[in-house]
């Protein structure tokens, strides 16, 4: 069976279902912002509940001549934990997965040239979205923050938070790793 595709390039999720968000970066931004969906596997693994749709990660891939390998390059852009509200993001219950969170975007900035970003995504099923950063090696606000109100706020949102810049640095490390 092959994927299907939307108008844009990107893969449309086999079960037509997923985050609002989630959904809305695909369509929105398109088959070049590749991203994933994590929590189903955290959620589980680290923390006995399946929390999915809410923690995902944005990643630079290496050239696409390498797509259907194992051994691969990749660049992570950023870390993004889905919240209904701030108070729930900041919530002591909350402490440890976002503790994990960031230990792993530190760890995983070590192997690349710049280290990734870490965001709170506040909202529900529908926009507005608060984009809110989260210093990775504080754990504090860093005072970036952006709101996606419509289908075309995405790119000015991702140029506001310096996603599109770091994307594309990323995007010539991974390359020159390749060469």
């Amino acid at each position: 069976m092959q994927p299907e595709y939307l108008d844009n390039g990107a893969r449309a999720r086999v079960d037509g279902r997923g985050d609002a968000w989630a959904n809305e970066h695909r369509t929105s931004l398109g088959a070049r912002f590749n991203m994933m969906d994590l929590d189903a596997f955290f959620g589980t693994v680290c923390f006995g509940q399946n929390t999915v749709d809410r923690l995902f990660i944005e990643y630079v891939p290496d050239d696409y001549a390498n797509r259907f390998k194992v051994l691969r390059e990749f660049g992570l852009v950023a870390m993004f934990d889905r919240k209904s509200s701030l108070n729930a993001a900041l919530e002591a219950n909350n402490q440890i997965s976002t503790a994990v969170y960031l230990w792993i975007c530190r760890k995983l900035g070590i192997g690349q040239s710049n280290p990734p970003k870490f965001f709170f995504v506040i909202g529900g099923q529908d926009p507005p979205w608060e984009m809110i950063e989260i210093d990775i090696h504080n754990g504090e606000q860093t005072g970036l923050r952006a709101t996606i109100a419509h289908h075309s706020d995405w790119r000015r949102v991702w140029e506001t938070l310096g996603l599109a810049s770091l994307r594309r640095e990323l995007a010539m490390w991974v390359t020159n790793r390749r060469n």
